[in-house]
C-alpha cells in the first residue's frame, strides 16, 4: 500500500459545501469502512480539508477522488496530492 496526504480547499460557494458535505462524509465513511481512508477531516477555519488514504497507488487515490461528491460537483478550487512515507504514530501500530 501507498500512503498519500491530500489536502483539498474549498470554492466560495458556501450552499454549495453545505449541500453537498453529507454525501461527501458518506462516501469519505465507505472508504474508511474499506481500510482506504486512513484520517480525514476540515481545517479549523473550514476553508478546505486533510485527508490520508491508504491505496494500491497513484492511480487508484485519482479513481477514489474523482468519484468525491465534492469533486463530483465542483465543490473543490484546488486539490494537493503528496506522497508521504510515515515512520512514527500510533495508525502504525
Amino acid at each position: 500500500m501507498t500512503t498519500f496526504v491530500v489536502e483539498i480547499r474549498y470554492g466560495s460557494d458556501r450552499d454549495l459545501l453545505e449541500r453537498t458535505r453529507p454525501a461527501h462524509r458518506e462516501y469519505s465513511k465507505s472508504l474508511a469502512e474499506r481500510g482506504l481512508l486512513v484520517a480525514a477531516g476540515p481545517f479549523a477555519d473550514d476553508t478546505g480539508a486533510m485527508l490520508v488514504y491508504d491505496v494500491a497507488d497513484r492511480a487508484a487515490l485519482d479513481d477514489l477522488l474523482a468519484e468525491d461528491p465534492y469533486t463530483t460537483e465542483g465543490v473543490l478550487v484546488e486539490t494537493t496530492v503528496r506522497e508521504w512515507s510515515p515512520v512514527t504514530g500510533s495508525w502504525l501500530a
